[in-house]
């Protein structure tokens, strides 16, 4: 048995490093605008990451999030309201709260931020906690078709995705284009854990494969041809397989044991990356540093990281509660965490 529990830990590795490589992504994207904002220009190395990833940095989000869907839908419904639903409201509405009103507390941000926000909440997820609000609406969508033919769901998501809704709420233009690729990561999960066992199987040839995938992705990212819908949708797709595959093989050879570390515990980082990022961007530039690159380079760094340590450090205090959602608010009891493995996650 034990032999058995270590193959599938690292077979599943790969998921936990994408999940890891993801949120990277999503932070230096948004730590390079703000690095931008506050310099007048981006930052060349970041900059050019950012617009190279930018076909597949959701993509990859939201189909790896899918990844294990399927079971949770089958859970019964209190369970899977707790877990889908509940467990992702607590943290969106406690950390909207707690972002807001740090810009309120310390003004000059790059946006003007008021009270009204945090009355819209409910509605208008703020800032980048927009993932957290998505994530359960996706769960429910799925919950509720379910039983639908797949081909029907699938072509309601292709639907919303070509549709181009623009209504300037962030609900249904960013729901409308993103519930293809969770969709995708339901309905794809066998296909995706193939693909990620053929690349640990043929390492050089997946390698090959995966770099040539991201470059080609990369290159039409750099070109007008990413604005037309049907490209920007098969690079997402290609650029996430690009991604699984070259993620499967750094796995398999043991290379990627702290993007797995993150990635386990993404919702730790997502939450709260935004106030260390920011503070070591505003610090940097005010100590005159203008390498743009190194400056967004230490705030990810940062960004990344000292959630990890909040969180080890005021885990069982009274300030707990920032990460870990209180029993009284569970809706089933928590099964004690495996040994080693955090008990909360982003995705999976």
């Amino acid at each position: 048995m034990a032999d058995t529990e270590t193959l599938t830990k690292s077979r599943l590795d790969w998921v936990d490093a994408d999940k890891g490589l993801s949120i990277i992504l999503v932070v230096a994207r948004h730590t390079a605008y703000g690095v931008a904002a506050s310099l007048g220009h981006m930052p060349l190395v970041f900059g050019l990451i950012s617009t190279l990833s930018m076909p597949y940095r959701m993509p990859l989000f939201f189909i790896v999030a899918g990844l294990f869907a399927a079971n949770a839908l089958k859970r019964p419904l209190r369970e899977f309201l707790d877990k889908k639903l509940v467990h992702f409201a607590y943290f969106y509405f406690l950390w909207s709260a707690i972002q807001i009103g740090v810009k309120l507390a310390l003004p000059g941000g790059n946006h003007e931020v008021g009270l009204k926000d945090l009355l819209l909440a409910p509605i208008e997820p703020f800032g980048v906690l927009w993932f957290i609000y998505a994530l359960p609406l996706f769960f429910m969508a799925m919950r509720l078709l379910r039983n639908a033919p797949k081909p029907l769901v699938l072509g309601i998501a292709l639907a919303l995705y070509f549709a181009r809704i623009d209504t300037g709420w962030t609900v249904p233009d960013e729901g409308a284009l993103r519930f293809v690729f969770f969709v995708g990561g339901v309905y794809g999960a066998p296909y995706v854990f193939q693909i990620a066992d053929w690349a640990r199987a043929n390492a050089l040839r997946a390698t090959l494969m995966g770099a040539i995938t991201l470059l080609s992705v990369g290159v039409i990212a750099l070109t007008e041809l990413i604005g037309i819908r049907a490209i920007e949708l098969l690079a997402g797709v290609a650029g996430s397989i690009g991604s699984v595959m070259l993620v499967s093989v750094a796995a398999s050879k043991g290379l990627t044991s702290w993007l797995s570390y993150l990635g386990a515990r993404s919702l730790y980082v997502f939450v709260a990356f935004f106030l260390p990022m920011a503070a070591t961007r505003i610090v940097l530039v005010k100590l005159g540093l203008e390498n743009g690159d190194l400056i967004t380079f230490a705030s990810v760094l940062l960004g990344v990281t000292l959630p990890l340590v909040a969180e080890r450090l005021i885990k069982g205090t009274p300030l707990g509660f920032l990460f870990a959602r209180p029993e009284f608010l569970k809706l089933v009891r928590a099964k004690p965490a495996a040994r080693g493995k955090p008990a909360l996650a982003l995705v999976g």
